[in-house]
């Protein structure tokens, strides 16, 4: 199994020496890789590590000694932030998301997140029943397509859901090796920059975890019931779940002084309104050397905000006019 290597850790840190409060929240625990150094950089302050996968409390065990009192980890779904945070918002002063999938399940075979596993498919992050083996065994071709369109921004997805549809009346699709020699096979041999399965794998895992559907009810959680200096802070891997932090960190203060018709009025009678600051104006990416030693970081997306103001910022979903997204995932949210 590879190392892991928390993406952008460095760039966290510094962002974090902004911190006026006690608790920082991380939201994807994953291997421990953030939560270790915070705890270690900031010996005043506590986290909060949350991750929907089981198998990560081993790593969880080992800060659960380290740092005795300073740690807690609650296996949950970042999107149930509400009630496992909801009695210490007076005191987070950082919220940190590593939406990216971790070394530690990708190269966990059995878990069906490769390319080349034989085990059966799965690509369950935790916490959720239905797997892929499900989805591609059992999704009519319209869905199949409309997913791997949307979800994947792949052009061939009626090839590819074709072939997933004729495959499975023969042989049920078992393994992720499987998977890739009916998407490969869609494609037909043509040359690719990246590999031709990347797109179509990402996103049956979308579906499978309903990550779109978790970003932004963690993010609107997080923000609108937060108090002012509350900062987040959000690594990205892709387009789609960059696009989602984008356009919800791109509630500023001058946004709002032409504000459209999702977005909240000022009141400056009783100075209620609230907006985002950003940290940083431009999304950081991770530097040649990083991405030297950690090959996997070359897509990351890192933005910041700070909230201003204790009131609500009344973020909605209709806002980000992604409703054809949000649909397929409550389909399939079993």
């Amino acid at each position: 199994m590879r190392p892991h290597y928390p993406v952008m850790l460095n760039e966290i840190l510094k962002i974090l020496q902004k911190n006026k409060k006690k608790i920082i929240v991380d939201c994807t625990f994953g291997c421990g890789g953030y939560s270790n150094k915070i705890l270690e950089f900031f010996p005043q302050n506590k986290i909060i590590a949350i991750d929907r996968d089981i198998e990560v409390k081993k790593f969880a065990k080992e800060l659960e000694k380290k740092y005795f009192k300073r740690f807690f980890f609650i296996n949950d779904k970042f999107s149930n932030l509400e009630k496992i945070v909801n009695n210490y918002q007076d005191e987070i002063g950082f919220y940190i998301f590593d939406f990216g999938i971790s070394s530690f399940q990708l190269d966990n075979y059995s878990r069906g997140f490769s390319f080349n596993s034989e085990d059966k498919l799965d690509m369950r992050m935790g916490n959720n029943s239905i797997s892929a083996y499900e989805i591609l065994n059992e999704a009519p071709f319209q869905d199949l397509s409309s997913i791997i369109k949307i979800f994947g921004e792949d052009n061939d997805h009626k090839k590819i859901a074709n072939e997933i549809v004729n495959s499975r009346k023969i042989k049920t699709i078992h393994s992720t090796k499987d998977f890739r020699n009916l998407i490969i096979k869609a494609k037909g041999n043509r040359y690719y920059k990246k590999d031709p399965c990347t797109k179509t794998f990402q996103a049956i895992r979308m579906i499978v975890n309903q990550e779109l559907s978790e970003i932004f009810n963690a993010l609107k959680f997080a923000l609108d019931f937060s108090k002012a200096g509350t900062g987040l802070v959000a690594v990205t891997f892709h387009s789609l779940e960059d696009k989602i932090v984008k356009k919800i960190f791109n509630i500023t203060k001058d946004s709002l002084q032409n504000p459209s018709r999702y977005l909240p009025q000022i009141n400056s009678k009783k100075n209620e309104s609230s907006f985002l600051e950003k940290i940083n104006l431009k999304p950081i990416t991770p530097s040649k050397e990083e991405i030297a030693t950690n090959y996997r970081s070359r897509s990351a997306k890192m933005r910041s905000v700070l909230k201003q103001g204790n009131g609500k910022l009344h973020i909605e979903r209709k806002m980000l006019n992604m409703e054809r997204f949000f649909f397929l995932e409550e389909k399939y949210n079993i």
